[in-house]
């Protein structure tokens, strides 16, 4: 009788769980299978309520309906599942299953090879394909095969040739149907006697396999082992942003940021093209004007000019629109989109200074960069502004052509809540009007109201967990991407906001979809992905003369740290200091050059007989000595400058406008030594660059301190760097050139940061 009591009692506490437990703890504690079977998901029963499958996180083997598309082998996914019961609702958490692979990998066959991001599936063969000499590319996607024949006669310094689609090849393209690729996955067939074949759905799915196949011939010298894989995005966007409205940063710069990005499949660059100074106090407490006097951009060539006469275009340094639009096409030959940003209401002093009678009526100290988000005639400005680039004029095509997301900016409106949600819903709409995908900075928890702002359609970027929190901006409609400002954000040479100062933890422990502490499902279908961001806050009377040279590294050293994450798995198989060290074996970004490095120990001397000369070298970035031996023969003319050095990464001057010796970047910042070369008088002039600084010798002693001409003159702790332009020598120099000599060796490592402990 005892033993019928317990057993009654336990029968009890088998079905209690229902009735005590809350619905997420039973939507936590599904009987869920490790191991998937069959060709549909099994959806877990749960008495008394209603289960229905959300999402996986590799979406093309588990089909949103549940349908199962087998991988090539054994691959872990993620699942999670909605519980409804009496009209409450729960999201699960993630469950691991795995789905069963066509294939069993052979023992002693090829391992897996080594490739950033890692292969999804991989089942070896036996031996190595060798390429030859000539190389043959069979690809019938013209602008494709230019990009794979310039890179891989880069990469392996062989003959390549594009031959016909039936002509016997080393590596062949294939458009396919397969359905499990989506629009980036890829397959690969590596044969001893056939070649190599890269099979996807798209372009974009192509690029991405010969990614793949580049790092392995970089390894194997042109061998590449044989074997077949699957490789598949586990997130849609895998996102890098760049504040170019804040800090001048050539078009040429940008398109070495999308070949970088590309190399390890990253696929969405983020260019936020307005913004200003953000700390308009400090000229409002020194009782400045900061309408007049503080640093704004807007980056792009614009017909808008105000009444005042100010034009909305840069005028330090702005991209045409014709340059910006073959920008985004030259991108999406990589697999990259860009996405444009034009931030409003606020971060938008560049317009208020076209506009100063839309400027909102706020006491913030911070009031001169925020439109009136009330004013009819705000909305129509800015709509005119977006217009420019989102519509067709004159018959040709919108700039924005090939863009299918526009980023709204909407971020740190420091004004009336039902003003900036009025705002923000129209600005969303006014976008999506005009056949683009709206992108929007999170901010509907700290500007709580009840002016409704439908998300459905567009997408956010959750980067602060207080001014908007992910499950409220998913249940408004919006598909989230992570990007946390604590974890994922980079201000160059600032104490805040350092994710370059923690890429280890960062690779060992942060995750995808965890956002700002907050877990959403990683297969959930508004789980877009995530992005880190480069944010130049530190312009203006903050600035410390940085360039884009010396943030290479932050954004470099970054971009593997979360591509591994993004297309593949949140645990990385090896440690963080095993990771850094094995990735030169996959080979160095083909195309590419940002440190402007030339072989270590190379020497370049020139005698010239005439000025000007074209020297035709490429520029050298540091470490490097120019020796020049010279004679300013003319007294300086005022405001004339006297250009010794010059190509599209700046120019070395002899005489600046103010007489003295100096150079300016392509950025369009200029730096003085403070000191004048003699008249009449033959000299050696030395330049001494290395990352971060600058020095100038004149017949062997140091000669003046180097000072941003901009801004401000104090030489204390500013960043100098300067990448020497070796294309003209003498273009306007009024003297004599007796010789020129150039030694490089290999970079110290990143520019000095004083915030770096």
């Amino acid at each position: 009788m005892k033993k019928l009591t317990v057993f009654s009692l336990l029968a009890a506490l088998a079905t209690a769980p229902l009735m005590a437990q809350s619905l997420q703890q039973i939507a936590d504690q599904l009987s869920v299978p490790t191991r998937v079977e069959g060709s549909t998901l099994q959806i877990p029963s749960v008495p008394g309520a209603e289960v229905r499958f959300l999402g996986a996180d590799y979406e093309q083997i588990i089909l949103p309906d549940g349908h199962i598309l087998k991988p090539l082998t054994d691959t872990r996914v993620k699942v999670s599942f909605v519980v409804n019961r009496d009209g409450e609702q729960a999201i699960s958490r993630d469950y691991d299953v795995v789905v069963p692979g066509m294939v069993t990998p052979a023992a002693g066959a090829n391992a897996r090879p080594l490739v950033f991001p890692e292969l999804l599936n991989w089942v070896g063969g036996e031996g190595v394909y060798q390429l030859g000499e000539t190389i043959r590319i069979a690809c019938d996607i013209k602008e494709l095969s230019s990009i794979l024949e310039t890179e891989l006669t880069e990469l392996l310094g062989r003959r390549v040739e594009i031959v016909p689609t039936d002509a016997p090849a080393d590596l062949r393209l294939v458009i396919s149907s397969n359905v499990q690729l989506g629009d980036e996955g890829y397959t690969l067939d590596i044969c001893s006697k056939n070649g190599i074949t890269i099979s996807a759905n798209t372009q974009t799915g192509l690029f991405w396999g010969s990614r793949s196949v580049w790092q392995m011939l970089s390894q194997g010298k042109g061998g590449i082992p044989c074997g077949h894989a699957l490789d598949i995005p586990r997130y849609k966007v895998r996102g890098f942003l760049l504040d170019v409205g804040r800090l001048p940063i050539p078009l040429s710069y940008l398109k070495d940021v999308v070949k970088y990005m590309a190399w390890y499949k990253m696929n969405d660059l983020h260019i936020h093209l307005n913004d200003n100074f953000i700390f308009l106090e400090d000229y409002v407490k020194a009782k400045k004007d900061p309408l007049t006097e503080a640093y704004s951009a807007f980056r792009l060539e614009s017909d808008v000019v105000g009444a005042n006469g100010q034009p909305l275009t840069a005028t330090d340094l702005h991209y045409t629109k014709k340059e910006f639009s073959d920008f985004i096409a030259y991108a999406r030959s990589y697999g990259v989109n860009i996405i444009p940003e034009f931030d409003t209401p606020a971060h938008a002093l560049a317009f208020t200074k076209v506009r100063p009678d839309l400027i909102y009526k706020s006491h913030n100290l911070r009031g001169a960069e925020m439109l009136d988000a009330t004013n009819p005639e705000t909305r129509k400005f800015v709509e005119s502004v977006f217009d420019e680039y989102l519509l067709p004029r004159n018959g040709e095509k919108p700039v924005f052509d090939g863009c299918s997301v526009m980023h709204v900016g909407a971020d740190e409106f420091h004004g009336d809540a039902e003003h900036y949600r009025s705002y923000a819903a129209w600005i969303l709409g006014m976008v999506q009007s005009k056949g683009y995908t709206p992108r929007i900075w999170g901010s509907l928890n700290e500007k709580k109201g009840k002016t409704p702002v439908p998300g459905k359609g567009a997408q956010m970027n959750l980067w602060n967990g207080t001014w908007a929190k992910a499950w409220d901006s998913i249940e408004q409609g919006f598909d989230v991407i992570n990007t946390t400002d604590g974890a994922l954000y980079i201000v160059p040479f600032a104490p805040y906001y350092r994710m370059d100062f923690r890429q280890g933890g960062i690779y060992a422990h942060w995750r995808v979809n965890e956002i700002a502490g907050t877990v959403v499902p990683s297969g959930h279908p508004q789980m877009l992905g995530a992005a880190f961001g480069i944010w130049n806050d530190m312009i203006d009377l903050r600035y410390v003369g940085y360039g884009s040279y010396d943030i290479w590294h932050m954004f470099s050293s970054s971009v593997d740290v979360l591509a591994g994450k993004l297309w593949g798995c949140d645990v990385p198989d090896v440690g963080y200091d095993a990771h850094v060290k094995r990735l030169p074996q996959i080979g160095t970004v083909p195309g590419i050059n940002p440190q402007f490095l030339w072989k270590d120990g190379a020497v370049y001397v020139c005698t010239p007989s005439a000025l000007p000369c074209k020297i035709a070298q490429p520029s050298m970035g540091p470490n490097y000595t120019l020796t020049m031996e010279l004679m300013l023969k003319n007294a300086p003319t005022d405001g004339e400058e006297q250009v010794l050095l010059k190509s599209p990464e700046g120019v070395l001057c002899a005489v600046l406008k103010d007489g003295t010796i100096g150079f300016r970047r392509s950025d369009s910042m200029e730096f003085s030594f403070n000191c004048k070369l003699p008249v009449g008088e033959k000299v050696t002039l030395q330049l001494i660059g290395k990352p971060g600084n600058t020095q100038l010798l004149l017949n062997g002693k140091p000669a003046g301190q180097c000072t941003l001409t901009r801004f401000h003159r104090n030489p204390e702790g500013i960043i100098n760097t300067f990448v020497l332009p070796l294309d003209e020598l003498g273009s306007s120099f009024k003297g004599t050139i007796y010789r020129l000599e150039v030694k490089h060796t290999a970079p110290a490592g990143p520019t000095p940061d004083p915030n770096r402990k």
